[in-house]
C-alpha cells in the first residue's frame, strides 16, 4: 500500500469517527499529492495507458474530500454530497470503460499488476459511488 493509500485510509477512519475537519485535512493532502503525481506522470509520459489509473485515483481522493467537506459544512452539505455523487458518476462513466479495457488488455498481455490495479479501482469506484449516494440520500431525508 502506498503512502497516499495509507493516508486515505487514515482519513476514512477519521471520517468514521466523526472528525470531519481532520478527515478533510488528510483528504486534501492526498488529493494534492495525487494531483501532483498525475501531472508529473503526464509530463513524463503523456502516452502511457496507465495514466487513466492515476486519474481515477485522483478522482477518488476528490470525492472523499467532498464527503468530508459536507460533514464540516452542514449548510452546504446537500450541494457537496451532490458534487461528490456527480464526480464519481462522471468518473465511472468516462473512465470506467477505459479502465475496463485496460484491465482486459493487461489480462491478455499477462500484466497482473496493471490488471489487478484496474479491477480494484473499478470496484472501489462502484463502492465509492454507492457510499456517496447513500450519504446524499440520508442528508435529503434529514432536511
Amino acid at each position: 500500500m502506498s503512502e497516499s493509500d495509507e493516508k486515505l485510509q487514515r482519513g476514512i477512519i477519521e471520517l468514521e469517527k466523526g472528525n470531519h475537519k481532520k478527515a478533510f485535512s488528510v483528504f486534501k493532502d492526498v488529493f494534492e499529492e495525487r494531483k501532483e503525481r498525475f501531472l508529473q506522470r503526464v509530463q513524463d509520459n503523456p502516452k502511457s495507458p496507465t495514466l487513466m489509473l492515476e486519474s481515477l485515483h485522483m478522482i477518488h481522493a476528490l470525492v472523499w474530500l467532498r464527503v468530508a467537506e459536507a460533514g464540516m459544512d452542514k449548510q452546504n452539505a446537500l450541494e457537496l454530497y451532490g458534487k461528490a455523487v456527480g464526480t464519481v458518476e462522471a468518473a465511472r462513466t468516462a473512465l470506467g470503460p477505459l479502465v475496463g479495457g485496460l484491465a482486459q488488455w493487461a489480462k491478455e498481455q499477462n500484466i497482473k499488476v496493471v490488471y489487478n490495479k484496474a479491477r480494484g479501482l473499478l470496484a472501489a469506484t462502484t463502492d465509492l459511488e454507492e457510499m456517496a449516494k447513500k450519504e446524499l440520500e440520508a442528508h435529503r431525508r434529514m432536511k
